[in-house]
């Protein structure tokens, strides 16, 4: 069976229709619906489907669907990705093994970031999360900074010191734009 991972990002996404393509699209076909149930996946199906959602601006509710697990087919995936795309914000295919976190210490202060791997570009796609509380202030402020600070691609193949310097270059960027806004 072919696994597929889905990553829709950005800022002030439109998370009540995601919600609801995700409910008509992806639920009934779901891991836990069919195990609650007692069903196996439809005959049909042929692709694991994984999908994740990242909002930059935390103070949008954000209902994250990692966990869950869905078997779909071609078609229904083609029909699920034609929908997103009407929808605000990057929809792109993801790597589904791929999911890690970045610590970087900038004067002795912790910041961390979500890393998933995207398939369209060739890239790492980099997020600041909440895993630190020092991230807590800056992602307050993420959404009125310019857009190309909203999160981090990097070219996949560099070393790990190669990014462990470009997301702390990144962060510094950022914590020196909302030292400006204060």
């Amino acid at each position: 069976m072919k696994e597929v991972f889905i990553l829709s990002y950005g800022c002030d996404l439109d998370h009540s229709n995601i919600d609801y393509l995700v409910k008509e699209r992806l639920m009934p076909f779901s891991v836990e619906r069919a195990y609650w149930r007692k069903e196996k996946p439809p005959k049909e199906s042929d692709i694991c489907l994984y999908y994740d959602v990242f909002e930059i601006n935390r103070n949008k509710l954000n209902k994250g669907y990692y966990g869950n697990t869905f078997y779909i087919n071609e078609m229904r995936l083609e029909s699920f990705m034609y929908s997103l795309s009407k929808l605000k914000g990057n929809h792109v295919y993801g790597n589904p093994n791929v999911r890690a976190h970045a610590y970087v210490f900038i004067d002795n202060v912790e910041y961390t970031g979500r890393i998933y791997e995207s398939l369209v570009d060739n890239e790492y796609l980099v997020f600041l999360d909440e895993e630190s509380l020092n991230n807590i202030e800056l992602r307050e402020k993420l959404p009125s900074l310019q857009r190309e600070l909203h999160y981090l691609s990097m070219p996949k193949g560099l070393s790990l010191e190669e990014r462990d310097l470009l997301v702390a270059e990144w962060i510094r960027r950022i914590i020196s734009e909302v030292k400006k806004e204060k």
